[in-house]
């Protein structure tokens, strides 16, 4: 089965989705933190990932139009009701990347 399509259909275990915050895909990561925070996956595991990937903002760590897997990462991670001031990847950000988070915030349909 599809990856990007056992997430969306809700087929993936916990351990299977944190697995999944370590592929390359970007369209992989993109399904597997969208989904992570639509159904509200909190473990430590994924949050300490998560973390990781909130670094993430070189051109190479490009997913969707402007945006970066960081800023996905830092996304799910809100949505997870992890405060901004303890995220990693948001403390390094400027106000403009900051906005830029929150707008992706609000155009992912948790």
């Amino acid at each position: 089965m599809n990856i990007v399509k056992k997430i969306e259909e809700g087929k993936s275990s916990i351990d299977e989705l944190e697995n999944l915050l370590e592929e390359k895909n970007p369209i992989v990561l993109y399904h597997a933190m969208t989904h992570i925070g639509k159904e509200s996956i909190h473990t430590e595991e994924i949050i300490k990932k998560l973390s990781g990937l909130s670094l993430k903002r070189e051109p190479q760590d490009k997913l969707l139009g402007h945006y970066k897997v960081g800023d996905l990462a830092i996304a799910t991670m809100i949505k997870l009701g992890e405060k901004e001031s303890e995220i990693s990847g948001f403390k390094i950000l400027d106000d403009f990347e900051k906005k830029m988070v929150f707008r992706l915030f609000e155009e992912v349909e948790w």
